[in-house]
């Protein structure tokens, strides 16, 4: 039986999946959120590692960090202490020890936040090294990775240029070496457009877990039916295109979202989550979103059963035998 837990970490992403069998329960954690939340009046939110604890769990098999956006990786700062992780899966880990970046307060918002996470990421790593995690740089696409006997995924890297790149830049910056400014905008800008996304397999099904990778980035793709989505970056305007929707054709969409709606990035957007609709999937949020569309519910993780024989519990308790 295959739990996927989409945790309720609002603006950010925090997604536990089990595979639980007779012999033991084996855990991948896909991102970890913030490491700290503001409280939301009528929100259930929380961080992953306060989510872990409150389930008990103190041990992770393997760790997929899907691009250097805090609120997809800045979680791990509260975690590690708490949780030991076998293996973690990223597009980039650094040489460690390894120089701080100076801050530079004249450069562009993007990059300015970028050599934070960055220096933060760099911090990360070198706890999960010194605590014997096994890193694997992803470089290219990791296809049927075999995570137990009765769960798969494929990790996908969208552009295998831009992640050389990337890490040829921040190896760069954290050894102290000048990089152009523009090719630190350009790198900064490609993290979500670089994000990886992850393709699950069990009982037949198959959930895709979408990182921050915009709509357009992989339209094109050879893309084959899911039937669960989690919709990448947090539902907003970039989101999703027609096509990769038609494409997708998912019956069960999942945004990961603070329940208050952010104008400037129209999120979450109430075009992506027609694209969806339209296409017949229903939708979730993650946090006590509220529109004129929409009405809230409260979640501490939006929670989807998968048996073996393939039959979907949604978060309602409904069960689905086929799509």
């Amino acid at each position: 039986m295959l739990k996927v837990h989409f945790i309720n970490v609002a603006d950010g992403d925090a997604i536990l999946v089990e595979d639980q069998d007779g012999k033991g329960t084996f855990r991948m954690l896909v991102d970890a959120g913030q490491s700290r939340l503001d409280v939301s009046p009528g929100s259930l939110r929380l961080t992953a590692a306060e989510y872990l604890r409150d389930k008990h769990i103190s041990h992770i098999n393997v760790l997929v960090v899907t691009h250097l956006h805090a609120d997809h990786f800045g979680g791990l700062e509260t975690l590690i202490p708490e949780i030991t992780i076998d293996e973690a899966y990223s597009g980039f880990f650094p040489a460690c020890p390894r120089k701080r970046i100076p801050p530079e307060e004249d450069a562009p918002k993007t990059v300015r936040g970028m050599i934070e996470c960055v220096n933060r990421w760099a911090e990360n790593v070198e706890k999960l090294k010194a605590a014997g995690c096994l890193l694997h740089t992803v470089r290219a696409t990791v296809p049927s990775l075999g995570l137990t006997d009765r769960l798969t995924a494929d990790i996908i890297c969208p552009n295998e240029m831009v992640g050389a790149v990337q890490r040829l830049v921040w190896e760069d910056m954290l050894s102290g070496k000048e990089v152009p400014e523009s090719l630190k905008y350009w790198v900064s800008k490609s993290r979500n457009p670089g994000s990886l996304r992850l393709r699950l397999t069990y009982g037949g099904r198959s959930l895709e877990l979408a990182g921050d990778c915009y709509g357009q980035v992989w339209d094109s793709e050879r893309i084959q039916p899911c039937d669960i989505l989690k919709v990448p970056h947090h539902g907003d305007c970039k989101a999703l295109t027609q096509t990769l929707v038609r494409r997708l054709r998912p019956s069960y969409a999942v945004i990961s979202c603070a329940a208050e709606y952010i104008p400037r990035k129209d999120r979450p957007s109430y075009d992506t989550v027609e694209l969806l609709r339209q296409q017949g999937a229903r939708v979730w949020f993650t946090d006590s979103f509220a529109a004129d569309w929409h009405e809230p519910n409260r979640w501490r993780s939006v929670e989807f059963t998968i048996h073996e024989d393939g039959t979907i519990i949604t978060p309602d308790s409904r069960g689905c035998g086929g799509r």
